[in-house]
């Protein structure tokens, strides 16, 4: 459509993201978390932002991320905070995440707004408010040495390392709630535990004195916990339960039997 200036053109507002938009930022305004909302748009069939590009252009809605396929593309937490920051709602320009400004700095438009400028500063203020004093620090150690190699046997996805309180060691812990999907048996197992299996597996199969991620990666490691059953006595505090774990190499079986 012609732009407003009277000089070019600019992008149409697609009506159905215009209706999104206002319902999520209705919700976030009544408090509503931001899983919640993901949980939501997913039970919908909402498509995320780059489905609906896809589905706009005539293009399937499908794609390949951490080394799965997925027919379509879900919600998260991350997702629907990342919508709500970007300043192209106020119909401005982006690059890498940021308004273009003219020489004058007055930012670059694209298109009409999906929010007024008031209405993005009070968005944002609620955002700031709800994410202050939930972000936690973050730990020297940035990657966890099984981070894209250990899954959780009930969903699939990817397990990542949490911190426990006052410990020397965390766990490693289904996410799938923070990707807005509900896993039927969640599983989690101790940081030290599991790195140690998965070291002496990974030696045992090429005999390497030293392990390090990239290694793991390399040779196509992957590592599957289930989750575990309650009860066991004095006996769960020994060490990783290993029938709850799957190590696998390329495409070739590598579990040990331990019968």
């Amino acid at each position: 459509m012609p732009h407003p200036s009277g000089s070019g053109w600019c992008l149409t507002p697609d009506l159905e993201t215009v209706e999104l938009i206002r319902t999520i930022t209705k919700n976030v305004h009544a408090g509503v978390s931001p899983i919640a909302i993901a949980r939501e748009l997913n039970a919908s069939g909402v498509p995320v932002p780059r489905d609906r590009h896809a589905q706009l252009q005539g293009r399937p809605m499908e794609g390949h991320r951490h080394g799965r396929d997925f027919e379509r593309f879900r919600w998260t937490s991350g997702t629907r905070s990342k919508v709500l920051r970007s300043p192209s709602l106020m119909g401005h320009r982006i690059h890498r995440g940021q308004t273009v400004r003219h020489a004058s700095g007055a930012p670059v438009l694209i298109g009409q707004p999906l929010l007024s400028d008031k209405e993005f500063e009070a968005l944002q203020n609620v955002l700031l408010a709800r994410s202050n004093g939930t972000r936690r620090p973050r730990r020297s150690r940035t990657t966890s040495l099984l981070t894209g190699i250990v899954h959780c046997t009930g969903c699939d996805g990817r397990m990542y390392f949490a911190t426990r309180k006052g410990y020397p060691y965390g766990d490693y812990v289904c996410r799938a709630t923070a990707r807005g999907d509900d896993c039927p048996a969640a599983a989690a197992m101790r940081s030290d535990w599991l790195d140690a299996y998965v070291v002496g597996e990974y030696r045992g199969l090429t005999g390497a004195d030293e392990v390090s991620r990239e290694d793991l990666l390399l040779h196509g490691v992957r590592v599957t916990v289930a989750k575990g059953r309650p009860g066991g006595g004095p006996a769960r505090h020994a060490g990783p339960d290993v029938s709850r774990l799957t190590f696998t190499a390329g495409q070739r079986e590598a579990r040990r039997e331990t019968d």
